[in-house]
């Protein structure tokens, strides 16, 4: 369990944030993250504390070892919610949609275009294959198999 003591007490000190910080490893207890919503709020309170506690660089590690999840759970929250920010995205999509879209350059449309015309993972996958084929002059892969 990741305590406000040793390192991270130090560095919270510094700033007179311990109690911020103990309220947001509360909150990142309490989260269900085998949801998107979960996943993403996880993301934003990984990102509030890397903002708070710069001299914690093994931040992620730590949080795993607290919330008893693999560290790339933490990063993949953190780089995901970073991509989204709120503004962004869209109620009911599942998580897979975030994390197949978070490094394409057009991903803000295109989970706009996921969320209203009901795509699922495999339609996501043949939208990105066809932009990429039209991008270097190519036939799309064909789908229908």
């Amino acid at each position: 369990m990741i305590t406000v003591g040793g390192a991270l007490r130090r560095c919270a000190a510094q700033g007179g944030l311990v109690a911020s910080v103990e309220e947001r490893l509360e909150e990142a207890r309490r989260l269900d993250l085998s949801g998107t919503e979960g996943r993403l709020r996880l993301g934003e309170i990984v990102e509030a504390l890397r903002r708070q506690l710069p001299a914690a660089t093994d931040l992620h590690d730590r949080l795993a070892i607290d919330l008893e999840v693999d560290p790339d759970t933490i990063t993949e929250a953190w780089f995901v919610a970073s991509a989204f920010p709120p503004a962004t995205r869209r109620p009911g999509l599942p998580w897979s949609t975030y994390l197949i879209l978070r490094f394409h350059p057009e991903r803000h449309g295109l989970v706009d275009h996921a969320a209203s015309a009901g795509w699922d993972q495999a339609r996501i996958q043949q939208e990105l294959s066809a932009r990429f084929a039209a991008a270097h002059h190519r036939s799309p892969p064909d789908q229908s198999a």
